[in-house]
């Protein structure tokens, strides 16, 4: 019989416990470089969608952005050790897919494919890992809108009563556009005494974020068949996106006419009658006077802080907004100060009067009153921090939307995967 020998056998669980150490480093080591590589890779993609989105929306070449980014930050599209891929819209993505955003132009994809290299998992059949990443981000342009589209008169105060409030003998007849109170309070929107309030057809009638309005008296409301609507969204305060028109140079007199420019006097200047087209900042007071005239087409009024405005219920008053560039539409704006401390203003005018444009008072008390004042058949929206309608003014508003200013809106670059 011949004896078996075990010599040897521990050698070979020797090589099978080398083996499984590597196998172990190669997860540890190998795994983590690829790994990092995927963080590395992934924060490149959100990088380059972004910049690519961006281009996108300043009109430049998206793709080259997104590629040019890729390869600051170690991406180069060798298509040896990695591809780097930029669509608009976004298509199929790592997984073969497509997904939510496919065929979307307003977004941006970046796909990163990258080969690593291993160490030490050639030992256990593995020479290479491949990781895919990808981004898409959301690219929206700049554009413009109605500022509370649908209401002809806009009291903006977010709490409190009054923020519209008709009274006395006061009369309000809209077309084109209803009456809107951001007031939280049911008092927010409040009719009183003998007031009569006409919201035709068309006008979207009676709108409050609160959820009713306020009687006192024996007011008469006629909304035609376009309803109250409570209980809607309320509307930041203070306003978001405001205008910011400047002025170059002085505003300067010549005979009955004004040209454009900064004026820190009473405006206009006594013997003025006629405004040049422009834009016209006023620090001073803009006060009419009865039987005052004043006619001016295509221009911007701004009220600076400290400036005023208070017009006569017998003076005539003719005045249009610019008809194009980015004002268009903006009559009369004030800057934005403190609505508790601002010095209320006044608009009254006679049946001449013809205001063509958006009024935006955001943190003024707007008063129309007076005696028999008639403002008639303008073609306005009014916005104000309250407005005001009482005595026995006559305000009819034919609001034509696209005589009205449209408030532009911030691009939006945003991140969504």
């Amino acid at each position: 019989m011949k004896q078996k020998h075990e010599k040897g056998q521990a050698i070979i669980l020797i090589v099978l416990a080398i083996i499984g150490m590597i196998g172990l480093t190669a997860v540890a080591v190998d795994g983590g470089m690829a790994y990092t590589e995927r963080r590395q890779a992934q924060n490149a993609a959100d990088a380059a969608a972004l910049d690519a989105a961006l281009a996108k929306i300043r009109g430049g070449s998206w793709q080259a952005e997104g590629l040019a980014l890729a390869t600051s930050n170690g991406f180069d599209n060798n298509g040896t050790t990695n591809t780097v891929t930029v669509n608009n819209p976004p298509q199929a993505g790592c997984n073969g897919s497509n997904g939510v955003y496919a065929g979307n132009s307003q977004y941006v994809q970046v796909i990163i494919r990258a080969t690593t290299q291993t160490y030490f998992g050639p030992v256990i059949g593995i020479n290479e890992v491949n990781n895919c990443v990808e981004a898409i981000a959301r690219a929206i342009p700049p554009s413009s809108a109605f500022m509370y589209p649908g209401f002809a008169v806009v009291g903006l105060a977010p709490s409190g009563c009054d923020a519209v409030y008709v009274a006395g003998n006061g009369q309000i007849q809209t077309w084109g556009g209803g009456l809107y109170s951001n007031s939280t309070s049911t008092c927010g929107l409040h009719f009183q005494g003998s007031s009569q309030t006409q919201t035709h057809e068309g006008s979207g009638g009676l709108n409050m974020v609160a959820s009713g309005y306020q009687i006192t008296g024996n007011p008469s409301i006629q909304t035609h068949g376009e309803g109250t609507h409570t209980n809607l969204p309320q509307m930041p305060y203070p306003p978001t996106d405001l205008p910011n028109p400047v002025c170059t140079g002085a505003a300067t007199k010549n005979g009955n006419t004004m040209s454009p420019g900064s004026y820190s006097g009473t405006f206009p200047p006594s013997g003025v009658n006629t405004l040049q087209s422009g834009v016209y900042c006023l620090s001073g007071s803009f006060k009419m006077n009865a039987n005052d005239k004043l006619t001016g087409n295509q221009v911007l009024i701004v009220l600076e802080v400290g400036g005023t405005l208070d017009w006569n219920g017998s003076s005539e008053i003719k005045l249009s907004a610019p008809q194009s560039g980015p004002f268009k539409g903006l009559l009369i704006f004030s800057r934005l100060g403190d609505p508790n401390s601002h010095p209320k203003m006044h608009i009254n005018g006679n049946s001449n009067s013809k205001l063509t444009g958006t009024i935006f008072l955001p943190s003024v008390d707007l008063i129309i009153n007076g005696n028999n004042t008639q403002l008639q058949k303008t073609d306005s929206q009014i916005i104000a921090y309250k407005v005001e309608l009482s005595g026995s003014s006559d305000t009819q508003i034919e609001m034509n939307a696209a005589s009205q200013y449209q408030s532009p809106t911030s691009p939006v670059i945003q991140l969504v995967q």
